[in-house]
């Protein structure tokens, strides 16, 4: 059967395609720019620049610089969800599936499309800013009040299956402040590599496993 010359033009994107692919571009590119100039050193201007379009672009998709980085730290927490859920499946006892969802926990904060020089650089402005923004305080604290919450609940979840008595909610505490720690220290070494990364994550399960024996054995080196 002959095919139409129509037919065989490929679809062009639809309008809403493209908006949503310009708003990520933009918003790619205002988190490259907080890594290298911060915060305070961001315009409209030069996230307009790195993503490669008009400022009348960035304008119409985000109003104003303060718009603009409350959308980039939504965006930075979805990439973040997005990268953690498949990771946390599996498990076939609630002692396993628990003791999964806490090492995909620890993997995903030390991923290299989570914790490279960039992201961590762009994490740590808006939380020193979050001293004077309220707004950007808000979303931190939601942020890390949520996830202590889950990870408490995971590990209370393995202390049962495992007999193991625990203060669940200080273990979560103490387990974040560890990554976050390993955050800063890898940033300011100039550790955010692979080796670096390595070490957060050896950190962190070597934490667990003396709470939880055998079950967060360290990666090979």
């Amino acid at each position: 059967m002959a095919i139409s010359a129509e037919a065989e033009k490929p679809a062009r994107p639809r309008r809403e395609d493209q908006t949503a692919e310009r708003r990520r571009a933009l918003l790619e590119a205002t988190v490259s720019v907080i890594g290298k100039l911060g915060l305070t050193g961001l315009t409209m201007k030069t996230v307009a620049d790195a993503a490669g379009c008009s400022y009348g672009v960035t304008a119409f998709h985000f109003q104003s610089k303060d718009g603009l980085l409350l959308a980039a730290l939504d965006h930075m927490l979805e990439e973040y969800e997005a990268l953690r859920q498949p990771l946390c499946e599996g498990g076939e006892t609630a002692g396993e599936t628990a003791a999964r969802r806490l090492r995909a926990m620890i993997e995903s904060d030390f991923d290299g499309r989570v914790s490279s020089a960039r992201q961590m650089a762009a994490w740590l402005a808006f939380w020193a800013e979050a001293a004077r923004n309220p707004a950007y305080r808000q979303r931190c604290a939601e942020v890390k009040a949520r996830y202590r919450r889950s990870t408490a609940e995971d590990l209370a979840a393995l202390a049962a299956a495992r007999g193991a008595t625990i203060d669940a909610d200080q273990v979560s505490a103490t387990l974040n402040a560890i990554i976050d720690g390993y955050w800063i220290a890898n940033l300011v070494n100039g550790q955010t590599g692979p080796e670096g990364r390595a070490a957060g994550i050896r950190a962190c399960l070597a934490y667990l496993d003396g709470l939880f024996p055998g079950d967060f054995p360290a990666p090979a080196l």
